[in-house]
């Protein structure tokens, strides 16, 4: 019996040893955690965009359907042909489903009304940038659009994501460094980091086909 006392006391010095050791070791690291400083590192570059999403509206209202599904036809055809001569490729032209509304009011001046959409997504930027100036020609065939947009995209953020965090880094880095010197310590290792959002924005209103990335980086150095 005196043997399975001493045998348990045994036991239960190992475990308090072991959580004895495991506190020293993680108070020890705190410690060490506790001397850092948190720099921001930022990086900025202007690209071009490689992706032009063009989208154009117009509306037909007419008291015939008939009269109606012809004039939606010729708009269509008109922009199309627009588009095509400008350069693009018909399967860069998409069509959405036609919007009509019967107006059953007594005194409705029209009691069919249509709205279309059409849409022109392409990677020819820079035609996009011209082909649009010219829209004006769109009327002279009938066609009057009630929304004309251009919306200008950087799908290939991957190619130069790499450059952006090295330079966010070394900032960070540098500033990290600044600040050790600066307060007589010595700079050690990174103890967290987050390498922060791509933001993506228009380079200013007069050329949205340039655009500005920017993005932050966050990084924490252990300081010695």
């Amino acid at each position: 019996m005196e043997n399975i006392k001493n045998h348990g006391g045994w036991v239960v010095g190992l475990v308090l040893l072991v959580f004895s050791a495991i506190f020293f070791l993680a108070a020890q690291n705190f410690s060490k955690q506790g001397s850092y400083v948190e720099v921001k590192g930022l990086s900025e570059k202007i690209v071009k965009a490689d992706v032009a999403i063009w989208s154009m509206n117009f509306e037909v209202k007419s008291n015939n359907i008939d009269v109606l599904y012809a004039d939606i036809n010729k708009n269509i055809s008109s922009i199309n042909s627009f588009l095509v001569e400008k350069g693009f490729e018909a399967s860069e032209i998409n069509v959405a489903p036609v919007n009509i509304y019967q107006d059953t009011y007594k005194d409705a001046l029209f009691r069919y009304n249509a709205n279309v959409q059409l849409s022109l997504y392409t990677k020819k930027v820079d035609l996009v940038k011209s082909a649009s100036k010219d829209t004006l020609l769109l009327v002279k065939k009938g066609v009057t659009l009630n929304q004309n947009s251009i919306e200008f995209q950087f799908s290939d953020i991957n190619s130069v994501k790499p450059e952006m965090l090295a330079e966010a880094i070394k900032n960070a880095r540098d500033a990290a460094t600044q600040f050790a010197t600066e307060s007589g310590s010595k700079l050690g290792s990174v103890a967290r980091g987050n390498q922060g959002v791509f933001d993506i924005t228009d380079k200013d209103p007069g050329s949205p086909e340039f655009k500005k990335i920017r993005v932050v980086s966050t990084l924490r150095f252990l300081i010695n």
